[in-house]
């Protein structure tokens, strides 16, 4: 992931936009080391990023844990030393305790549905906190898993609300030869809610179906259709840790959630001692 300039100010100055009036008034002017501390099992995540900030506030990285690493509870994941701990303190600690939740949900949903279906992928939608994307898409990553939609720039899905402006179904299904033509490097994943649906996808020839609030017992009869006709299918609607189990013996592609930005977990201590 990549993280400008312009990311790591506004993380600091978010935090600090003048100076720590704590700070000044107790007059402290002596460097310190600076240690974060997961305080619960996790996976490791935007170490990158908090070493970029460390860096920007000249400060020397003595220690950084290697991101997507699951590690034990008591576990060290980053420590640093010079003037400024203070100021990465608070700033680097939301964003640990944030972004390792949503990469420890997003591990755990992995590790439970590829015990049924080891080519599944969980893919995170566009529903993401504002301004949290950078963070989130890449917390989701080192938890394994990616992001389905970044933008509605790199990817065709084709929801009602397309189609209501579009002219109806009639019209689409009419002109899909057309559409798929236009689209040469792109696949169109449609969005589908029940089995007659699915059959129709199936009968044009779409690329991938997106089921939304499909049951599990037609998830299943859609994904063996499909599948006959080298179609992919992704679930998506309501998805979580309690039912990806389910979903993933379904033998669907995918599932698209949205579960692991708001996830919570991570717990991070902080050790600040003199140097």
């Amino acid at each position: 992931m990549y993280f400008t300039q312009e990311d790591i100010d506004k993380l600091i100055t978010e935090d600090m936009p003048l100076f720590d009036l704590t700070q000044e008034l107790l007059e402290i002017k002596t460097p310190g080391k600076i240690e974060f501390i997961s305080r619960k099992e996790s996976v490791v995540s935007c170490n990158e990023l908090v070493e970029k900030l460390a860096e920007r506030l000249n400060l020397r990285v003595i220690f950084k844990e290697k991101d997507g690493k699951k590690i034990d509870s008591g576990h060290k994941i980053f420590e640093a030393e010079g003037e400024n701990v203070l100021i990465l303190w608070k700033v680097a600690q939301n964003i640990y305790e944030y972004a390792m939740s949503v990469a420890s949900y997003t591990n755990q949903m992995k590790e439970k549905a590829k015990k049924y279906n080891p080519y599944i992928e969980i893919l995170t939608t566009r529903k993401i906190i504002p301004y949290t994307k950078k963070i989130a898409i890449k917390a989701v990553m080192d938890g394994g898993g990616f992001p389905h939609r970044v933008t509605t720039t790199e990817t065709i899905l084709v929801f009602d609300n397309y189609i209501n402006l579009y002219g109806g179904w009639d019209k689409f299904f009419k002109e899909f030869p057309k559409l798929k033509h236009k689209a040469v490097e792109k696949k169109w994943v449609v969005e589908c809610k029940d089995f007659a649906m699915a059959k129709k996808l199936v009968e044009i020839g779409v690329d991938v179906i997106q089921l939304d609030k499909v049951s599990v017992e037609t998830t299943a009869l859609i994904v063996e259709m499909a599948h006959e006709n080298n179609i992919k299918v992704l679930s998506a609607g309501g998805i979580n840790i309690e039912n990806i189990e389910d979903y993933a013996k379904t033998g669907v592609d995918g599932v698209v959630t949205t579960a692991p930005y708001f996830a919570k977990g991570a717990d991070i201590k902080v050790r600040i001692t003199p140097l």
